[in-house]
């Protein structure tokens, strides 16, 4: 009998090792099979002392063709890339579709800090931590000797 288990590999990545596994597959070798369409938007990943950070390839997209959500503890970006009507291709990379990526957030990001900015077909998103999480330096004190 076939168990499966699911993995939380850590923030950000899902807590569902298909999700992931199907996703590096994508990127690998894309979803260009017969009836299949969809665009793919890489995203990348960071942290600051006080803040995470998510970037996402969004290259010609404009914000009102992109969508930014948080949801049980998860941040969801989706967006649609759109075709040319009735153009036909002697050769075309670019992928056109509906596109939606999901980053699970951390218990101690504070939903209600977020902010996003879209800038040069890149969009950034601007996670804080909670205050109690983010890192604190501890002044030492001298403790004078009486004689």
């Amino acid at each position: 009998m076939l168990r499966t288990r699911t993995h939380k590999l850590g923030f950000p990545f899902s807590a569902n090792l298909r999700s992931d596994l199907d996703d590096a597959f994508d990127q690998l070798f894309g979803k260009s099979f017969p009836g299949v369409e969809g665009a793919y938007s890489p995203l990348s990943v960071w942290e600051e002392d006080s803040k995470y950070h998510v970037a996402l390839d969004v290259p010609g997209m404009n914000k009102d063709e992109l969508s930014l959500d948080i949801q049980d503890g998860h941040l969801i970006l989706t967006g649609e890339r759109k075709s040319v009507e009735g153009r036909e291709y002697l050769h075309n990379e670019r992928r056109y579709g509906k596109f939606k990526r999901v980053v699970q957030l951390p218990d101690w990001v504070d939903p209600g800090s977020v902010a996003a900015t879209l800038d040069a077909g890149v969009l950034t998103v601007v996670l804080e931590k909670k205050l109690e999480m983010q890192p604190k330096r501890i002044e030492i004190q001298d403790v004078a000797k009486s004689e």
